[in-house]
């Protein structure tokens, strides 16, 4: 799917149609935008007098003119394979070389190159984190079918920006990992700053049921540890407004088929699947076993916690062992 930037008109009529009071799901199907592309264009070009087409169309020009140098050189290519046969991930190359100050690229263009090297005979994508081949879909479907809507999301882009930065504890991604054949779940919970993880099972994947773990999990931690979650898009979160109400917590949920804005979850997912590979039944995990992935998890030294452990980390913020 190609990707085309809002346009002067559309930005005319999202400012009307907002005035309205139309939702944004409403406006994406008006015109036929993803409800991301219009919650971005909302979030990213606002001004303190409200979003404003004409001011919005400026600052989307603007920002198009300054993204305008980093662009995919050979220079930045022959770095990017270098790094990846070096087992980095496209995300560390692009946010290393831009913390650098070095021309840089998205981790989504480095994946673009991997797969189109793929097709190509190459053999950059056995560098992956995954090391797939090929690329699973993560676009909705051309005939609107899909995952469906989950009412009242904050989306990410709403998030606060301390998230981002990783200094400041409390915030969270959450997900959900499936065993073999209705065997069960494990609800998973991620501290950014300190990687530290709440991990239970579930018997089923019904939304009741897993916002009751997560909340659970949530509440064997004090408040101050418990400031926002950030969730996948999957039903089985579609009570996240009791989750946010019985946690006093922010929930916020990642772009649809955008599992890399969870990274921190997604790579805590793969260390569990070490464990417990796919396929794998999760009928015999009881609490002797989470027990065990517990410890896997949270007594693992990490290198971004200067070689401590996530609980050692948590324990110092805390002032007990959780």
């Amino acid at each position: 799917m190609v990707y085309k930037r809002v346009t002067a008109d559309e930005r005319e009529h999202i400012y009307r149609w907002r005035r309205e009071g139309r939702t944004q799901s409403e406006i994406a199907r008006r015109l036929d935008r993803d409800p991301g592309s219009i919650s971005r264009e909302i979030s990213r070009n606002t001004g303190r007098r409200g979003y404003r087409p004409k001011q919005a169309h400026e600052k989307a020009q603007a920002q198009a003119k300054r993204a305008a140098p980093r662009r995919f050189t050979a220079e930045v290519r022959v770095d990017a394979e270098a790094r990846l046969k070096e087992g980095w991930t496209p995300a560390i190359i692009g946010g290393r070389a831009r913390l650098e100050g070095r021309r840089w690229v998205c981790a989504e263009t480095i994946y673009k190159h991997v797969y189109a090297d793929a097709k190509a005979g190459g053999t950059l994508w056995k560098n992956l984190p995954r090391a797939k081949r090929k690329r699973r879909r993560r676009c909705p479907r051309q005939d609107g079918r899909g995952r469906g809507q989950i009412p009242n999301q904050r989306r990410i882009d709403t998030r606060p920006g301390e998230v981002e930065t990783r200094l400041s504890v409390g915030h969270w991604e959450g997900d959900l990992i499936n065993g073999a054949h209705g065997t069960g779940n494990l609800a998973t919970l991620v501290e950014r700053c300190f990687r530290f993880t709440l991990v239970g099972r579930t018997q089923s994947k019904e939304a009741p049921e897993v916002t009751r773990k997560m909340c659970s999990l949530l509440k064997t931690l004090p408040p101050k540890a418990r400031r926002s979650a950030t969730l996948d898009n999957g039903k089985e979160f579609a009570h996240h407004e009791e989750i946010a109400r019985d946690a006093s917590i922010d929930v916020f949920f990642a772009h649809p088929y955008h599992s890399w804005e969870r990274g921190t979850n997604e790579n805590t997912n793969g260390l569990i699947r070490r464990l417990y590979p796919k396929k794998s039944s999760f009928a015999g995990i009881g609490k002797a076993e989470l027990k065990r992935i517990d410890a896997f998890l949270n007594d693992r030294p990490r290198k971004c916690l200067g070689w401590s452990t996530p609980r050692e980390k948590m324990t110092a913020f805390l002032g007990y062992t959780p």
